[in-house]
């Protein structure tokens, strides 16, 4: 009984001896910094007169859709499916692994990548997203060391992580086939997953580019598909695709007073021309209101 009272005591003590710690309050409340972004309002419903048989605009920020048609209907995605093989190169490779080129693929558009050249992942990138070279998404998808088969099936991850339900991959560049598709809807959320990479942001503004192999020796020249830069100046990206069977295609990132939204077209004779309607469409008809003023609007 002495032991335990002379513990008992000991612990009163130590309690006492205790540093008192005065709360502060932190200097910033966390919550008071968040500002909810702007919110789109369309102010007339009429939609442009387009080509595209599909098509969708949406706010890049809130993900509101602005305009569409037929956003879930099945459509062939041509080149704009190397979005995905750009995300998936980034995704599992670093940017400076060299690649070294095996045999010449020449299946439609192709930068002339050399067997024996040695190009880094980066340039390989560059050249698939500006000049939507065939060969370099090739040899991208051929690196992986599971093969084609390995790439094209973490292609198809992406598309499942992200709820792109009407999407299936069956290769790297877009070359037709019938179980190669896509939606408008879908191409719209890849492209907006697309530019938070910063190398797909920077790469896709590029009018003209120019890669080398690692030597330097080997140089490719390469102009960009897309036929707005530099002449539309709300386009700032992003990916083309033409086949027979898709017809037109362009997911097009577009700035309009500091807002972005991601344009799709597909099935389109005039995909760019189709596009600058939406545009003119939207400098006319959207305007982003300040949340609280939006949800007290009728």
């Amino acid at each position: 009984m002495i032991i335990l009272g002379l513990l008992l005591v000991a612990g009163i003590l130590a309690v006492k001896l205790l540093p008192i710690t005065k709360f502060v309050a932190p200097a910033v409340d966390p919550l008071s910094i968040y500002t909810h972004p702007p919110i789109p309002q369309v102010t007339k419903e009429a939609p442009p007169s387009l080509l595209a048989q599909s098509y969708i605009l949406v706010d890049n920020t809130t993900n509101t859709i602005l305009l569409s048609k037929n956003i879930h209907s099945r459509i062939y995605p041509a080149s704009t499916t190397k979005l995905a093989t750009a995300l998936t190169a980034l995704n599992i490779y670093p940017l400076d692994e060299v690649v070294s080129i095996g045999s010449t693929y020449a299946e439609g558009k192709v930068m002339e990548l050399k067997p024996g050249e040695k190009i880094t992942v980066r340039s390989l990138v560059t050249a698939l997203l500006v000049y939507s070279a065939n060969d370099s998404a090739y040899n991208l998808a051929l690196n992986h060391q599971d093969g084609v088969p390995g790439f094209v099936k973490e292609m198809n991850l992406i598309a499942k992580k992200y709820n792109l339900n009407d999407t299936n991959f069956v290769n790297f560049d877009g070359i037709h086939s019938p179980s190669h598709y896509s939606s408008v809807y879908d191409l719209s959320q890849l492209g907006r997953i697309a530019i938070k990479n910063p190398v797909i942001r920077e790469t896709v503004k590029n009018k003209k580019i120019t890669v080398t192999d690692i030597s330097g020796k080997t140089i490719h020249t390469l102009d960009s598909t897309n036929e707005l830069l530099g002449v539309i100046p709300e386009i700032q990206g992003l990916k083309t695709g033409w086949t027979p069977e898709a017809g037109g295609c362009f997911v097009s990132l577009i700035n309009i007073g500091g807002h972005e939204m991601i344009g799709v077209v597909a099935q389109s004779d005039e995909r760019f021309i189709d596009t600058q309607k939406i545009i003119s469409w939207a400098k006319e008809n959207i305007t982003w209101l300040p949340y609280t003023q939006s949800v007290n609007t009728p």
